[in-house]
């Protein structure tokens, strides 16, 4: 487990981010929004495996070669799961208006609502857990069952949903 030191001034992420925004607001806001993405990315199981094998001899880049039909702009293995299979598909225009703020203000608080997150499940600070947990979905739910070119089956969906709430 890393322990904090309290001398992030000195990393070299702190470094870039400070050449970058010379605004101490703008240093903060970024570090956090850097801290988001990664920890979304480390909960993406697709970033923690990659099917080897004889079609792909160096990896599927953690189901990005894996296509299937395109609904919405998902169109591959790992995009099925970064939508959750198929409930957020698209991409905002930027900026975002007022009607897409309410809109993922809105489905922000029903998700919260009606996936409460367990506590005892959080695995703070355990980096190391959550990349497993993350493979253990990708080994145990991702792959089986996947057909590379065709849409998953109403069985894979029935079966993904569950471990992505």
């Amino acid at each position: 487990m890393l322990t904090n030191t309290g001398d992030y001034q000195s990393t070299t992420y702190y470094q870039q981010i400070a050449a970058a925004f010379p605004n101490p607001a703008d240093q903060l806001s970024f570090a956090l929004r850097l801290v988001i993405h990664y920890v979304g990315d480390i909960h993406q199981p697709l970033h923690s495996e990659a099917e080897v094998d004889s079609t792909y001899p160096n990896g599927d880049a953690g189901g990005n070669y894996e296509k299937v039909p395109s609904v919405n702009g998902v169109s591959n293995l790992h995009s099925i799961w970064d939508s959750v299979i198929y409930q957020y598909t698209g991409y905002p225009t930027m900026p975002l208006s007022t009607t897409d703020w309410n809109w993922y203000t809105t489905t922000t608080t029903t998700m919260s609502t009606e996936y409460p997150v367990n506590s005892t499940s959080i695995l703070p600070e355990d980096y190391e857990g959550w990349a497993n947990e993350s493979y253990d979905i990708a080994v145990n739910y991702v792959y089986p069952g996947f057909v590379t070119g065709q849409t998953p089956s109403t069985e894979y969906k029935n079966t993904a949903i569950p471990v992505l709430t």
